[in-house]
Protein backbone atom coordinates (compact mmCIF):
# COMPACT_ATOMS: atom_id res chain seq x y z
CA UNK A 1 0.00 0.00 0.00
CA UNK A 2 1.52 3.59 -0.91
CA UNK A 3 2.29 5.20 1.78
CA UNK A 4 -0.36 8.38 2.18
CA UNK A 5 1.02 11.60 2.67
CA UNK A 6 -0.02 12.42 6.15
CA UNK A 7 2.09 9.00 6.93
CA UNK A 8 5.00 10.72 5.21
CA UNK A 9 4.24 14.09 7.24
CA UNK A 10 4.60 12.64 10.61
CA UNK A 11 7.67 10.50 9.83
CA UNK A 12 9.68 13.47 8.55
CA UNK A 13 7.84 15.54 11.96
CA UNK A 14 9.42 12.41 13.68
CA UNK A 15 12.89 12.64 12.07
CA UNK A 16 12.96 16.20 12.33
CA UNK A 17 12.21 16.14 16.71
CA UNK A 18 15.04 13.17 16.48
CA UNK A 19 17.43 15.64 14.78
CA UNK A 20 16.46 18.19 17.13
CA UNK A 21 17.24 15.70 20.33
CA UNK A 22 20.71 14.53 19.32
CA UNK A 23 21.53 18.46 18.59
CA UNK A 24 20.42 19.61 21.73
CA UNK A 25 22.35 16.25 23.29
CA UNK A 26 25.86 17.46 21.51
CA UNK A 27 25.15 21.12 22.83
CA UNK A 28 24.91 19.99 26.30
CA UNK A 29 27.45 17.86 26.60
CA UNK A 30 29.75 20.85 25.32
CA UNK A 31 28.23 22.96 27.85
CA UNK A 32 29.08 20.59 30.02
CA UNK A 33 33.11 19.94 28.68
CA UNK A 34 32.90 24.12 29.01
CA UNK A 35 32.28 23.73 32.64
CA UNK A 36 35.79 24.72 34.13
CA UNK A 37 34.60 28.09 34.40
CA UNK A 38 38.09 29.30 34.61
CA UNK A 39 39.57 30.35 31.21
CA UNK A 40 41.71 27.24 30.24
CA UNK A 41 44.81 28.93 28.68
CA UNK A 42 45.91 31.95 30.70
CA UNK A 43 48.62 32.55 29.02
CA UNK A 44 46.45 34.46 26.41
CA UNK A 45 45.64 36.42 29.80
CA UNK A 46 49.09 38.03 29.98
CA UNK A 47 48.42 39.19 26.24
CA UNK A 48 44.75 40.48 26.29
CA UNK A 49 42.39 40.10 29.61
CA UNK A 50 39.89 41.76 27.89
CA UNK A 51 39.60 39.86 25.11
CA UNK A 52 38.52 36.53 26.82
CA UNK A 53 36.59 38.14 28.94
CA UNK A 54 34.55 39.14 25.74
CA UNK A 55 34.77 36.04 24.36
CA UNK A 56 33.42 34.57 27.78
CA UNK A 57 30.28 37.48 27.62
CA UNK A 58 29.38 36.70 23.64
CA UNK A 59 29.79 32.85 23.78
CA UNK A 60 26.87 31.43 22.44
CA UNK A 61 25.98 27.25 22.72
CA UNK A 62 22.74 27.37 23.36
CA UNK A 63 19.44 26.17 21.28
CA UNK A 64 18.39 28.90 19.27
CA UNK A 65 14.15 28.40 19.60
CA UNK A 66 14.16 30.17 15.85
CA UNK A 67 15.90 27.42 13.94
CA UNK A 68 14.00 25.33 15.44
CA UNK A 69 10.93 26.64 14.14
CA UNK A 70 12.24 26.65 10.86
CA UNK A 71 12.92 22.91 10.61
CA UNK A 72 9.37 22.27 12.09
CA UNK A 73 6.33 25.09 12.07
CA UNK A 74 4.54 22.89 13.81
CA UNK A 75 6.70 22.33 16.97
CA UNK A 76 5.35 23.65 19.94
CA UNK A 77 7.17 25.48 22.49
CA UNK A 78 9.66 24.27 24.55
CA UNK A 79 8.14 24.14 28.16
CA UNK A 80 9.38 26.63 30.75
CA UNK A 81 12.54 25.36 32.94
CA UNK A 82 11.69 23.99 36.35
CA UNK A 83 13.08 26.47 39.13
CA UNK A 84 13.10 26.49 42.55
CA UNK A 85 12.97 29.83 44.85
CA UNK A 86 14.46 30.19 48.24
CA UNK A 87 13.87 33.71 49.22
CA UNK A 88 14.81 35.68 46.42
CA UNK A 89 17.55 32.95 45.04
CA UNK A 90 16.46 30.93 42.38
CA UNK A 91 17.64 27.71 41.08
CA UNK A 92 17.03 26.96 37.40
CA UNK A 93 17.18 23.75 36.11
CA UNK A 94 19.89 23.18 32.84
CA UNK A 95 18.66 20.30 30.77
CA UNK A 96 22.31 18.46 32.02
CA UNK A 97 21.95 15.16 33.93
CA UNK A 98 22.11 15.88 37.33
CA UNK A 99 25.34 14.08 38.93
CA UNK A 100 24.81 11.56 41.74
CA UNK A 101 21.16 12.21 41.14
CA UNK A 102 20.87 16.12 43.27
CA UNK A 103 17.75 18.21 42.94
CA UNK A 104 16.87 21.01 43.28
CA UNK A 105 17.12 23.07 46.62
CA UNK A 106 13.58 22.95 48.15
CA UNK A 107 11.59 25.68 47.95
CA UNK A 108 11.58 27.92 51.32
CA UNK A 109 10.35 31.47 51.63
CA UNK A 110 13.82 33.09 52.95
CA UNK A 111 17.11 31.78 52.48
CA UNK A 112 19.88 31.68 55.63
CA UNK A 113 21.93 35.08 55.68
CA UNK A 114 23.87 33.81 58.81
CA UNK A 115 27.66 32.96 59.45
CA UNK A 116 28.25 29.26 57.81
CA UNK A 117 31.47 26.92 58.33
CA UNK A 118 32.57 24.41 55.86
CA UNK A 119 34.70 21.82 56.70
CA UNK A 120 36.47 20.25 53.96
CA UNK A 121 38.35 16.30 54.96
CA UNK A 122 40.68 15.63 52.33
CA UNK A 123 42.79 12.79 51.23
CA UNK A 124 45.59 14.96 52.67
CA UNK A 125 43.71 16.29 56.06
CA UNK A 126 41.20 18.70 57.04
CA UNK A 127 40.70 22.24 56.33
CA UNK A 128 38.21 24.21 57.69
CA UNK A 129 36.46 27.33 55.96
CA UNK A 130 34.23 30.27 57.42
CA UNK A 131 31.52 31.33 54.12
CA UNK A 132 30.07 34.42 54.10
CA UNK A 133 26.44 33.65 53.99
CA UNK A 134 25.33 37.63 54.33
CA UNK A 135 27.13 38.33 50.36
CA UNK A 136 26.43 34.76 48.63
CA UNK A 137 23.31 33.56 50.51
CA UNK A 138 22.43 31.68 47.01
CA UNK A 139 25.88 29.94 46.54
CA UNK A 140 26.20 29.06 50.50
CA UNK A 141 22.50 27.80 50.68
CA UNK A 142 23.12 25.47 47.58
CA UNK A 143 26.98 24.05 48.82
CA UNK A 144 25.13 23.41 52.37
CA UNK A 145 22.05 21.21 50.75
CA UNK A 146 24.78 19.50 48.55
CA UNK A 147 27.01 18.52 51.00
CA UNK A 148 23.47 17.61 53.14
CA UNK A 149 23.52 15.18 50.64
CA UNK A 150 26.61 13.82 50.44
CA UNK A 151 27.59 15.07 47.41
CA UNK A 152 30.95 15.68 47.80
CA UNK A 153 31.95 12.60 49.43
CA UNK A 154 34.65 10.49 48.04
CA UNK A 155 35.28 12.89 44.99
CA UNK A 156 38.61 13.59 43.25
CA UNK A 157 39.82 17.48 42.99
CA UNK A 158 39.55 17.19 38.47
CA UNK A 159 42.00 20.17 37.86
CA UNK A 160 45.08 22.32 39.52
CA UNK A 161 46.61 25.06 38.05
CA UNK A 162 50.03 27.14 38.73
CA UNK A 163 52.88 28.68 37.25
CA UNK A 164 53.89 32.44 35.54
CA UNK A 165 52.16 30.93 32.35
CA UNK A 166 48.81 30.16 34.56
CA UNK A 167 48.62 32.92 36.15
CA UNK A 168 46.00 31.83 38.64
CA UNK A 169 47.05 28.78 40.84
CA UNK A 170 44.05 27.23 41.91
CA UNK A 171 42.66 23.72 42.79
CA UNK A 172 39.26 22.58 41.27
CA UNK A 173 36.90 20.45 42.91
CA UNK A 174 33.36 19.74 43.45
CA UNK A 175 32.74 17.21 40.36
CA UNK A 176 31.30 14.11 41.56
CA UNK A 177 32.29 12.42 37.93
CA UNK A 178 36.00 14.19 38.67
CA UNK A 179 35.89 15.13 34.84
CA UNK A 180 35.16 18.52 35.29
CA UNK A 181 32.18 18.49 33.27
CA UNK A 182 29.35 17.28 36.63
CA UNK A 183 26.86 19.18 37.38
CA UNK A 184 24.14 18.91 39.72
CA UNK A 185 21.40 19.74 36.91
CA UNK A 186 21.02 23.17 37.54
CA UNK A 187 22.32 27.01 37.65
CA UNK A 188 22.31 30.02 39.65
CA UNK A 189 23.90 33.62 39.88
CA UNK A 190 26.70 34.71 40.26
CA UNK A 191 26.81 37.06 44.03
CA UNK A 192 29.82 38.99 45.75
CA UNK A 193 32.07 39.51 42.48
CA UNK A 194 32.78 43.00 43.41
CA UNK A 195 35.60 44.29 45.33
CA UNK A 196 36.89 40.81 45.95
CA UNK A 197 40.04 39.53 46.04
CA UNK A 198 41.17 35.86 44.76
CA UNK A 199 44.36 35.73 46.99
CA UNK A 200 45.82 32.77 49.00
CA UNK A 201 42.74 30.21 50.76
CA UNK A 202 39.54 32.14 49.03
CA UNK A 203 36.85 30.00 47.80
CA UNK A 204 35.09 30.74 44.81
CA UNK A 205 32.79 29.31 42.53
CA UNK A 206 33.56 27.84 38.86
CA UNK A 207 31.03 28.16 35.98
CA UNK A 208 30.62 27.73 32.23
CA UNK A 209 30.23 30.79 29.57
CA UNK A 210 26.58 30.70 29.82
CA UNK A 211 24.69 32.83 32.38
CA UNK A 212 23.75 31.85 35.65
CA UNK A 213 25.84 28.47 35.06
CA UNK A 214 27.10 27.98 39.19
CA UNK A 215 26.16 24.45 40.30
CA UNK A 216 28.28 22.67 42.10
CA UNK A 217 32.15 23.34 41.34
CA UNK A 218 34.64 25.48 43.13
CA UNK A 219 37.94 26.41 43.15
CA UNK A 220 40.49 27.09 46.32
CA UNK A 221 43.13 29.57 45.72
CA UNK A 222 46.76 28.25 47.35
CA UNK A 223 48.77 31.39 45.80
CA UNK A 224 48.14 35.04 45.02
CA UNK A 225 47.43 35.40 40.87
CA UNK A 226 49.64 37.31 39.40
CA UNK A 227 48.81 40.71 38.57
CA UNK A 228 47.04 39.49 35.16
CA UNK A 229 45.68 36.80 36.29
CA UNK A 230 43.65 38.62 38.59
CA UNK A 231 42.66 41.01 36.33
CA UNK A 232 40.87 38.24 34.37
CA UNK A 233 39.17 36.95 37.51
CA UNK A 234 38.00 40.19 38.40
CA UNK A 235 34.21 40.12 38.89
CA UNK A 236 33.94 37.09 36.76
CA UNK A 237 33.58 34.43 40.21
CA UNK A 238 31.73 34.23 43.18
CA UNK A 239 33.67 34.66 46.06
CA UNK A 240 32.09 32.34 48.92
CA UNK A 241 34.47 32.04 51.80
CA UNK A 242 37.81 31.58 52.78
CA UNK A 243 40.01 29.17 54.30
CA UNK A 244 40.66 29.76 58.03
CA UNK A 245 42.61 26.83 59.19
CA UNK A 246 44.45 23.97 57.41
CA UNK A 247 46.15 26.02 54.51
CA UNK A 248 49.49 23.65 55.36
CA UNK A 249 46.38 20.94 54.00
CA UNK A 250 46.07 22.63 50.84
CA UNK A 251 49.81 23.03 50.65
CA UNK A 252 50.44 19.26 50.94
CA UNK A 253 47.40 18.70 48.23
CA UNK A 254 49.08 21.48 45.70
CA UNK A 255 52.66 21.06 46.18
CA UNK A 256 53.54 18.36 44.07
CA UNK A 257 52.15 20.66 40.87
CA UNK A 258 50.16 19.54 38.00
CA UNK A 259 50.36 15.77 37.25
CA UNK A 260 53.33 15.46 34.08
CA UNK A 261 54.36 18.72 34.77
CA UNK A 262 52.88 22.10 33.28
CA UNK A 263 50.88 24.62 34.25
CA UNK A 264 47.25 23.34 33.39
CA UNK A 265 46.06 19.88 34.45
CA UNK A 266 45.19 17.13 37.03
CA UNK A 267 46.75 17.60 40.37
CA UNK A 268 49.63 15.05 40.67
CA UNK A 269 48.69 14.28 44.12
CA UNK A 270 45.84 13.01 43.34
CA UNK A 271 43.65 15.51 45.67
CA UNK A 272 40.59 13.79 46.78
CA UNK A 273 37.81 14.78 49.09
CA UNK A 274 36.49 12.31 51.57
CA UNK A 275 33.76 14.55 52.94
CA UNK A 276 31.85 18.26 53.27
CA UNK A 277 30.35 19.28 55.63
CA UNK A 278 29.00 22.63 55.98
CA UNK A 279 27.10 23.66 59.40
CA UNK A 280 25.09 27.38 59.30
CA UNK A 281 23.25 29.25 62.47
CA UNK A 282 22.69 28.80 65.94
Amino acid sequence: MATSSKERRQRELAEARAARQSQRRVQARRRRQQRLGIVAAFVVVVVAASSIAAILLTSKDHDDPTTAAAADPSASAAPAAATSKVGSCVYTANGEEASRGATLPKAAATVDRSPATMVINTSAGTMTASLDASRAPCTVHALRTLADAKYYDDTTCHRQTGGAQAGISVLQCGDPTGTGSGSPGYGYANENTESVTYDRGVLAMAHSSAPNSNGSQFFINYANPTQQGAAALAGGYTVFGKITKGLDVLDKLTRPGVEGGGSDGAPASKAKILSVTITQGG
